[in-house]
């Protein structure tokens, strides 16, 4: 390399330099150009996920309440059907021990039914009195 070809190459570096600089920029963009579209389409899921987490919401909150409906329409069907039946169910029987116990009450009757009820079927049966000994006859003497 001769001293009048510096020159020249520093010429061709520079060149070579811009080139690979542009080469380099071009690069860079479209890598931003990729990020931002990709940003774009995180930001449309993230909506799309919101917006299905809302449907899914709204979706549970309708069927617990058609649920609770239907419990309480199959509720009523059963409690019309042993109605009609003659089925006396724990509520009836209830209510009854209660207009007992009030009645009980107001009459000074003691102790409500429950309670009788109870000390009645606790109790053991009475034991039989064994019957006292009658004396003995005294046998009159044999006169002979």
């Amino acid at each position: 390399m001769e001293l009048n070809d510096l020159p020249y190459l520093l010429l061709g570096a520079l060149a070579s330099v811009r080139d690979d600089s542009i080469k380099s920029v071009d690069d860079m963009i479209v890598k931003g150009k990729d990020l931002a579209e990709g940003g774009k389409a995180k930001a449309k899921a993230s909506a799309q996920d919101k917006k299905i987490e809302a449907t899914i919401q709204e979706l549970v909150k309708k069927g617990k309440k058609e649920s609770e409906e239907l419990v309480d329409a199959i509720s009523k069907v059963i409690k019309d059907t042993l109605d009609q039946l003659g089925i006396v169910t724990k509520s009836d029987i209830k209510a009854v021990e209660d207009r007992l116990g009030a009645l009980e009450k107001k009459l000074g009757g003691g102790k409500p039914a429950k309670k009788a009820a109870r000390k009645k079927a606790g109790r053991k049966p009475a034991k039989k009195k064994k019957a006292a000994k009658k004396p003995a006859k005294k046998k009159a003497a044999k006169k002979a």
